[in-house]
């Protein structure tokens, strides 16, 4: 049978080669099957099917048995597929820090990236959740954030994902009626502040993860500045904690 292309082409994305996927697909139509059965169906010869299939069953795609004297393949479901993903980007996310910290950065070519407007405010947060850093330091005003896109998306979004993924952060803001309303949830929020004194000055908001540095801007100036550097990554960061040493705790 000829399966959809976008189902073939989806199998291929996961890891299967075309005579892999076409195996899969008809141990899935087929339900439980003997090899003659998958060779009639897929078009494979059955000397092509024995190494696939065992590889199969030794990676949990199929399932073997014994029905009347003969072996039965049964197809797992195809659940079983995003099951084995997540389970490899769980197991790649508790690793990640351990890998970074092997990672050399030396004659690393420092990159800036420009992210522009709110839909740049968005694709920032992405990338920052997709690099597996589990804390981030912030030096804000907070209200700064909150001229890029509403309140509402801070907290569904960004700090839902943030909270979803277990990433720290601390922050360091001046002590106002306004930050004291953001402090008030670190608790539920993963995060710790620390106020700096009420006449600080931070129109920008300054957030320091791995080996890079955000720059978010007001929104008259409307950009979020990327630099990936571990050397301004590791000053800024320096900078960070001799403020923190120094800042009054929030109560």
């Amino acid at each position: 049978m000829d399966y959809p292309k976008r189902v073939r082409e989806a199998l291929v994305a996961y890891g299967f080669d075309e005579k892999e996927a076409q195996t899969y697909l008809a141990g899935l139509e087929i339900g439980s099957a003997t090899v003659l059965d998958l060779s009639r169906k897929s078009g494979l010869p059955r000397t092509t099917l024995y190494p696939i299939l065992e590889q199969f069953c030794r990676r949990g795609f199929f399932s073997v048995r014994m029905v009347k004297g003969k072996t039965q393949y049964v197809a797992e479901p195809p659940a079983t597929f995003l099951k084995k993903l997540e389970d490899r980007e769980k197991t790649f996310r508790d690793i990640l820090p351990d890998l970074e910290s092997l990672r050399s950065t030396e004659g690393e070519a420092v990159g800036v990236t420009m992210f522009e407007g709110s839909d740049g405010f968005r694709q920032f947060w992405q990338k920052l959740f997709r690099s597996g850093v589990k804390d981030y330091c912030l030096l804000t005003s907070a209200s700064g954030m909150r001229e890029y896109v509403h309140e509402e998306y801070l907290i569904k979004h960004v700090i839902a994902t943030r909270l979803k993924l277990g990433i720290k952060s601390r922050q360091l803001l001046p002590e106002n009626s306004m930050t004291k309303k953001v402090v008030a949830t670190d608790p539920q929020q993963l995060r710790e502040s620390r106020y700096l004194p009420a006449d600080a000055k931070l129109p920008a908001t300054v957030l320091i993860f791995g080996n890079e540095v955000a720059f978010i801007t007001t929104r008259k100036e409307n950009s979020v500045i990327l630099v990936a550097s571990g050397d301004i990554a590791v000053t800024l960061r320096t900078a960070f904690e001799m403020m923190w040493l120094g800042a009054r705790k929030a109560e």
